[in-house]
């Protein structure tokens, strides 16, 4: 095929066939064209405006996520509840019992702290670590890059199922404690307890909130760590 400016001549290596690119954009540009014009008629398919596709994929990702968090929440506190009910704590040794409230409250600590610190962290450290192709780098930018979801699973769905588990637990133990005493009496020691219990949480994370915003960095990196089962 011929050039644009030298004709059918032989051109050494090198030269740019002008002709034939033109011919073939074109010829890509009308499949284009018709495929579109396929989708809108025989589909009836709308054309989103321009600018509003990433805002309507956006959108989309949004409920599905507010979709998913609802049946994670529900599976999450249908188990610690069953875990956490009166039939079997009755099973178990009050010790037992009261190691396993600790253990619920410190875990919506912890990870209320946790999802302070990916929504604060600056990711610049992180993607430093990336470009070295570390595994911990790649994962703690990952985090950072979706700190919206990850903070809205520690800290709305584990962080406030903890608090309400945490608290049905400590009056569950109080009602096996205090059977025994006169109402009045059990019905004051179980109020204390429940009590206790919430400023123990409330407590806790505003002593973690201003440690997750001054040390994000080494939080997230930690998490990564534990995330990529602490390989570099």
């Amino acid at each position: 095929m011929g050039n644009r400016f030298i004709g059918d001549k032989k051109q050494s290596v090198g030269k740019t066939y002008l002709t034939a690119s033109h011919k073939v954009y074109v010829l890509c540009r009308h499949h284009v064209y018709y495929f579109r014009f396929f989708k809108r008629i025989v589909m009836n398919e709308k054309p989103l405006p321009r600018g509003k596709d990433k805002k309507h994929k956006k959108k989309k990702s949004n409920t599905g996520w507010a979709v998913l968090a609802f049946f994670i929440s529900f599976v999450l506190t249908m188990l610690l509840s069953a875990a956490t009910s009166d039939t079997v704590l009755d099973l178990v040794p009050i010790f037992a019992s009261a190691v396993m409230l600790i253990a619920i409250i410190a875990l919506g600590i912890v990870f209320d702290i946790i999802g302070l610190a990916v929504a604060t962290a600056d990711i610049k450290p992180f993607n430093s670590m990336a470009a070295r192709r570390l595994k911990t780098g790649q994962k703690a930018v990952w985090l950072v890059n979706n700190a919206e979801k990850v903070s809205s699973f520690c800290n709305d769905i584990i962080g406030d199922i903890a608090g309400v588990v945490s608290g049905a637990t400590g009056a569950a133990i109080a009602g096996n404690l205090f059977y025994t005493l006169n109402p009045s009496t059990a019905f004051f020691l179980t109020l204390s307890l429940t009590s206790l219990i919430s400023a123990v949480t409330v407590g806790g994370k505003a002593l973690g909130k201003s440690t997750a915003i001054k040390h994000s960095t080494a939080i997230v990196t930690f998490v990564a760590k534990v995330l990529c089962g602490f390989k570099k």
